[in-house]
């Protein structure tokens, strides 16, 4: 997240790289304004406020090796100026404040001539001020298109600083909280955006139905044991920004440190090995540990350091094909610690839904089925639904008994009918006539009904189980 950067009312100064800022001008009607990371901005340095920002803490941008940064403006005059006219400029600092004393101010006139007047720095600009006030002295003639330019080795801002410029006739218009100037400009000359970009992309598997859901859907290049949900991945915002810290461009390095971050997988993690991987999963034949989530006590969670999602931003489940495997979603979040000491750090990933296994179909454990010749028994699936649906019997039996499927045994539950099976048509039974049977239908459980009836021929006794009502 972009921590704030200020508690009273905090600023952040300037500048720094191997190749240096273009010169900004105030006077055009747009003006692109340095894009700084807002995770290198922070306390790593700081200025003290003076003045009418007494009491503010300003965090410093350092300049590196970086030129300084340079702003100009067209002096606007209406006509040929002379050397016998003398001005004041103001220049005016908006969410910002000197963090170095106000540099020269240089006039140079248009084309290729000489520059033609000079301007020496007459009250304010000290540090942690936010205005400074030059004296303007015209040796020969000036026009409209003259400029000044003025350069700031570091600028404190708390965010989106504007710099404007005016020219006075008078030091008593100049001193004027709102004086009447010659001419004016002003622009946003920095900007703090993310550099740091984190982006999820969930992705959904399925539990499949005819292995009793204890393996998945096999989807190549995956196998049935093996699942791949959503992938995360890290980057730079665009070409990238530029370093507070430094005035280079950022690298993920500044904006988090990899080694203390920490990504937080939620769900049931209760079956089989979690861990992180490139895509396709390709490493579960020997899955390194350092790869593998650390699950908590209740296996609803799981953790690693960033350094391992950089570059294996994808979460796997190796299943071993025994227990069933829980329907359930699962979410990803990165605790971001900060690249640079006593900076903002990356933005923190809030739980984000990272995909989901789902079932294809809904079972049921009948655990009583007869064939007893004394005995009439049906099972019933009423499909509720608007899809025909397939279904399966297999058949748990005790000691001493073998069943066999019956012609029954598979099948389709029509959509929005009732289907009633003899257990003699589901099961042939041999050494006795009761077994326990497993019945697993391809289909959202929500819409069938389930349930046993079984007749007493020598009274009419009845005797109904009800196993599963639909919604």
């Amino acid at each position: 997240m972009l921590k704030k950067i200020v508690t009273t009312a905090g600023l952040v100064s300037v500048f720094g790289a191997s190749t240096a800022f273009a010169v900004q001008d105030l006077s055009l009607p747009t003006m692109a304004s340095i894009a700084f990371a807002s995770e290198t901005i922070g306390a790593a340095n700081a200025t003290t406020g003076t003045g009418a920002n007494l009491g503010t803490t300003f965090f410093d941008i350092e300049d590196g090796a970086q030129a300084d940064l340079e702003v100009k403006m067209t002096t606007g005059f209406v006509g040929a100026v002379t050397g016998s006219n003398d001005y004041y400029v103001k220049v005016e600092l908006t969410n910002a404040a000197y963090a170095t004393a106000a540099e020269a101010m240089t006039v140079t006139a248009s084309g290729a001539r000489a520059d033609e007047g000079t301007s020496v720095l007459f009250s304010g600009g000290t540090v942690g001020s936010s205005s400074a006030i030059y004296q303007f002295d015209i040796s020969a003639t000036m026009t409209a298109t003259s400029t000044l330019t003025t350069a700031f080795a570091d600028l404190a801002t708390n965010g989106n600083p504007t710099i404007k410029m005016s020219i006075f006739e008078t030091l008593t218009e100049a001193n004027k909280a709102a004086g009447t100037a010659v001419s004016t400009a002003s622009g946003n000359t920095v900007k703090f955006v993310p550099g740091l970009v984190t982006t999820v992309t969930a992705a959904s598997e399925t539990a499949e139905v005819s292995t009793d859901f204890k393996k998945y859907i096999t989807t190549s290049p995956l196998t049935g044991l093996i699942a791949q949900l959503g992938g995360t991945t890290m980057a730079l915002l665009g070409t990238g920004t530029v370093n507070g810290q430094t005035g280079t461009t950022s690298t993920l390095a500044n904006l988090y440190a990899t080694a203390t971050s920490v990504v937080t997988v939620a769900g049931d993690l209760s079956n089989g090995t979690w861990w992180l991987a490139a895509t396709g999963c390709a490493n579960a034949a020997a899955i390194p540990t350092a790869d593998k989530l650390v699950l908590n006590a209740a296996k609803t969670s799981g953790t690693r350091f960033t350094s391992t999602l950089d570059t294996k931003g994808f979460v796997c489940n190796l299943t071993g094909g025994v227990a069933a495997i829980p329907a359930a979603a699962y979410t990803i979040a990165i605790d971001y610690k900060a690249g640079i000491t006593n900076t903002a750090g990356g933005a923190d990933l809030a739980a984000t839904g990272l995909g989901s296994v789902i079932r294809n179909g809904t079972t049921q454990q009948i655990n009583y089925l007869t064939t007893f010749k004394d005995y009439n028994q049906r099972v019933y699936i009423t499909n509720r639904g608007t899809v025909d649906a397939t279904y399966s019997f297999t058949f748990q039996t005790e000691a001493g008994t073998t069943a066999t499927a019956g012609t029954a045994a598979t099948g389709t539950a029509k959509a929005g009918t009732v289907l009633a099976l003899k257990a003699t048509d589901v099961v042939t039974l041999t050494g006795k006539t009761r077994t326990a049977a497993t019945l697993a239908i391809v289909g959202a459980a929500s819409k069938f009904d389930i349930s046993t009836q079984q007749i007493n021929l020598s009274n009419g006794a009845t005797d109904t189980v009800i196993f599963r009502a639909g919604q």
